[in-house]
């Protein structure tokens, strides 16, 4: 499991978009890719953050996705994602 990377914001950004190959076509993807960052076996890429905050409608925010990269989620942006 890829412990830089929240799949629970992943998770809630799936049920957002309707599953996870309606995620995977908003984002030019495969589902089988979507289904990994869900698993925990591969991080969401940084340049894939925005457009999954994008799809989501800031729902699910880049620093929720990958905050290695992105600092920390403000606390309420994570309870919101759980």
């Amino acid at each position: 499991m890829c412990a830089t990377m929240n799949v629970d914001a992943i998770t809630r950004a799936v049920e957002l978009a309707g599953g996870q190959t309606a995620l995977a076509k908003q984002l030019g993807v495969s589902q089988g890719l979507v289904w990994h960052w869900c698993a925990g076996r591969l991080k969401v890429r940084a340049e894939r953050c925005g457009a999954i905050e994008t799809a989501t409608n800031g729902q699910v925010t880049r620093a929720m996705l990958r905050p290695d990269v992105f600092g920390e989620a403000p606390a309420a942006d994570l309870r919101e994602a759980g």
